[in-house]
């Protein structure tokens, strides 16, 4: 895992921070950053003095950094992080484990307490939230695979909220291959579309009335339609909630299809937002900007 490099030796450091600039140039508008692997087997003085160097060297003050620091401790990474000296994001481990618990319990879980004790409830702006990734996959070193089934509810919960960075996995997208094969996870790239369409704006929540089903809404800005979201890990779910006065007598319909009913929103802006057993929806208003591309 590289742990036997000594980023205290002179030419080893000199020579990695000039590689930081460099590969950066060199790769233009294709690099936006740095993903760091297994950051706590290496010099934590010496990862702060590259992420200051590079921004400085770049004039990107606000380039973007983060790093897998694998312990299910939101304390620990946080301890991690504040001996950084710079701003620096780290992977939500504690949120996936959050996940795979949610997954593995079904309506026996509380889904009301899955952000509790993840980075990005601690802080947010620090997070990068994933459900699963190549470490974690069924017969890899880690081996904390979130069921199918859930994996829906929680890519909606990383995607379509306002806090954290989502990291979607590659092999959810697209599907694994290998010993232990995976299928892709269903309609993975309409939530990436919703994301990138419908979630901007103030996050309602509607979230501490029943165990089982939690909702928000979106209220989007001056360039982006909202959204209303609505999952359940139990039966099937409904939550009443306020999307604007100004929304009032539009309809509204789920842009996965996965719930085939059309919401009205009344006088005062809220409407009735359902979904399936076990399952999500995300609620749109009929004509809203970027529909089409669904």
């Amino acid at each position: 895992m590289g742990t036997d490099i000594d980023h205290r030796h002179p030419e080893v450091r000199d020579d990695t921070l000039n590689w930081g600039p460099w590969i950066l140039k060199t790769l233009g508008d294709n690099a936006a950053g740095f993903r760091f692997d297994a950051i706590k087997h290496f010099d934590r003085d010496f990862l702060a003095n590259f992420i200051k160097h590079v921004r400085r060297e770049t004039g990107q003050p606000n380039l973007f950094a983060v790093g897998e620091f694998w312990k299910d401790s939101t304390n620990d990474i946080s301890r991690y992080l504040d001996g950084l000296g710079a701003q620096f994001s780290a992977f939500d481990v504690p949120l996936h484990y959050n996940f795979k618990e949610a997954a593995d319990a079904g309506r026996n879980f509380d889904i009301r307490r899955v952000w509790d004790g993840s980075v990005v409830q601690a802080r947010p702006v620090d997070a990068v939230t994933f459900v699963d990734n190549h470490d974690t996959q069924i017969g890899q070193q880690l081996a904390s695979w979130v069921s199918p089934a859930f994996k829906p509810l929680a890519y909606a919960m990383i995607l379509l909220r306002g806090q954290g960075y989502p990291c979607v996995f590659w092999g959810d997208l697209y599907g694994c291959g290998g010993d232990n094969p995976q299928q892709a996870v269903s309609s993975l790239s309409t939530f990436i579309k919703a994301r990138n369409l419908f979630s901007y704006g103030e996050t309602r929540d509607y979230w501490d009335d029943h165990p089982n089903c939690v909702g928000w809404v979106r209220v989007g800005d001056n360039a982006h339609d909202g959204c209303a979201v609505v999952l359940s890990n139990g039966d099937h779910g409904w939550k009443w909630m306020d999307v604007g006065r100004e929304h009032a007598g539009e309809e509204w319909t789920d842009v996965l299809g996965w719930h085939r009913d059309v919401v009205k929103i009344n006088g005062d802006g809220w409407g009735k937002f359902m979904c399936h057993a076990q399952s999500v929806s995300i609620w749109v208003k009929v004509g809203a900007r970027g529909r089409d591309g669904f």
